[in-house]
């Protein structure tokens, strides 16, 4: 019984605090390069041609009402005279707890190739990216519980009157959302840094008066990530066996993550390790050929919580890619980042 009293009192904490203003970070994931647009919009239109990434995460699955998100994105390069541009666009939604709060995202992304020095001279390329859209959060107030429908011997019997539960179903809001990036990239190397949420949308589900102390601003996310791919065999075609280090740093707010990690190519075969500060380990395994790519990832979680309470993380992700035009085929295969 102390144990129902207990998580009721979390999930009314929880509740009032996402009633009145969210502080909680991004979702994310453990395989960010299989699904690009979402790291930084100057890679929209980056690949071979038109591509489609599909995502899935469930984090920390042992525990109820676990976390779980998906994407799908698809973009494409476009030829304007001499200059390279991309555009594409991209979905994601996440759901977390029992009370099913979710976010929905939808991004409409273009990005600008700058050509520095052709591929013999390097392959120094330059891309900038934006991205817009919307994004909508909703809570369903009716599979959440609150103080007042406990007995101390039954638990959870009663009927809610709080406030909160009664002013309906299901709550959501609407707001508008934008980002922007730059990538640059030569033969062997690839630096990114992005900025999501620029207007810093409102995060609220009530028009209340505002709480004391509380901000209802969702923050922006700062992104930087690189690394280089080192051929092992032919230098005509580095993806067939190769080693590529890796790193990503996020900063939100009081929030801030590192990641270090490492991918071998032994082609058609993928193989990656990350180790993620304080949080997590992750194993990769991938498979690509021709114009499909799949990829499976594990994250054991290092952090206080263990991975006996948290059971890690899984996800998996898929994408398709075909060539638009052939002759511009080898102008984008210079792009040394992962596919995973």
């Amino acid at each position: 019984m102390k144990k129902r009293f207990a998580r009721a009192l979390f999930l009314f904490g929880t509740l009032f605090a996402l009633w009145n203003g969210v502080n909680a970070q991004d979702p994310q994931y453990s395989q960010f390069y299989a699904n690009k647009l979402l790291l930084n919009p100057a890679f929209t239109g980056s690949g071979i041609g038109y591509r489609v990434a599909l995502n899935y995460r469930g984090q920390w699955a042992s525990i109820p009402g676990y976390y779980k998100q998906t994407a799908v994105a698809f973009d494409m390069p476009l030829y304007v005279g001499s200059t390279t541009q991309g555009i594409g666009m991209y979905l994601e939604n996440d759901v977390a707890g029992e009370g099913n709060l979710g976010r929905l995202n939808a991004r409409l992304n273009y990005a600008y190739e700058i050509q520095l020095a052709d591929e013999r001279d390097g392959g120094h390329t330059l891309r900038i990216g934006l991205n817009g859209g919307i994004q909508q959060a909703s809570i369903q107030m009716f599979k959440l519980r609150f103080p007042d429908q406990i007995d101390p011997q039954d638990g959870f019997v009663y009927n809610t009157l709080d406030p909160i539960y009664l002013q309906g179903a299901t709550l959501s809001n609407l707001r508008v959302d934008a980002g922007a990036g730059l990538l640059y990239y030569n033969n062997y190397a690839f630096l990114s840094a992005s900025v999501d949420h620029l207007p810093e949308p409102t995060q609220k589900f009530s028009d209340g008066s505002q709480a004391v102390g509380i901000n209802y601003k969702l923050p922006r996310k700062y992104t930087v990530s690189g690394g280089m791919r080192i051929p092992l065999g032919d230098f005509r075609n580095p993806d067939a066996l190769s080693i590529t280090p890796a790193f990503l740093v996020k900063m939100q707010r009081q929030f801030f993550q590192v990641d270090l990690g490492t991918y071998v190519n032994l082609d058609p075969m993928v193989f990656g390790f990350w180790y993620r500060h304080q949080d997590a380990v992750v194993g990769l395994i991938g498979f690509r050929k021709d114009w499909f790519s799949i990829g499976y990832s594990y994250d054991y979680t290092i952090s206080s919580l263990t991975n006996g309470v948290t059971g890690g993380s899984h996800e998996v992700s898929m994408v398709l890619e075909f060539a638009k035009d052939p002759k511009k085929r080898f102008k984008h295969r210079s792009l040394p980042c992962p596919k995973f």
